[in-house]
């Protein structure tokens, strides 16, 4: 009896975490874009150090206001997510920003990609693969 109930639990658990990947594949590019917003919001400060005024113009600045509120919108996804599937399942999924953010800084800012960022790419990915298909063959 209790073997069945655990089976149930787990074919629950392995549903809720396959349903969830919507989510938090929202919420990961959400995060994405809030970075590169943040970073463009940063660079259209130009140099600066931490100093009453640079928190002024930064609690100003329009761009990195919509940075923030495109990040903050993304972390109340990923906690809708932490309600729906287990932690150990989608926090590998976070990886995914690196890779999302490493094109964007590239498309967008002109940033190198380089043989090492590849590779770490493919390992960041492959590992993410992994974790998913297990999922869905347990």
């Amino acid at each position: 009896m209790q073997t069945e109930s655990l089976t149930n639990h787990t074919l629950t658990n392995r549903e809720a975490n396959l349903n969830s990947i919507g989510i938090v594949l929202t919420s990961i590019a959400l995060g994405a874009v809030g970075q590169l917003i943040l970073k463009a919001a940063m660079n259209s400060l130009g140099a600066s150090e931490l100093s009453l005024d640079t928190l002024v113009t930064m609690a100003t600045n329009p761009l990195l206001i919509l940075g923030v509120g495109v990040f903050g919108f993304s972390t109340l996804l990923w906690l809708l997510a932490l309600t729906k599937a287990d932690l150990s399942f989608v926090y590998p999924f976070l990886s995914l920003i690196y890779v999302a953010v490493l094109i964007g800084g590239a498309a967008f800012f002109g940033e190198q990609i380089t043989l090492p960022r590849v590779v770490g790419f493919a390992v960041i990915v492959t590992g993410v693969l992994i974790i998913a298909r297990s999922e869905q063959k347990a």
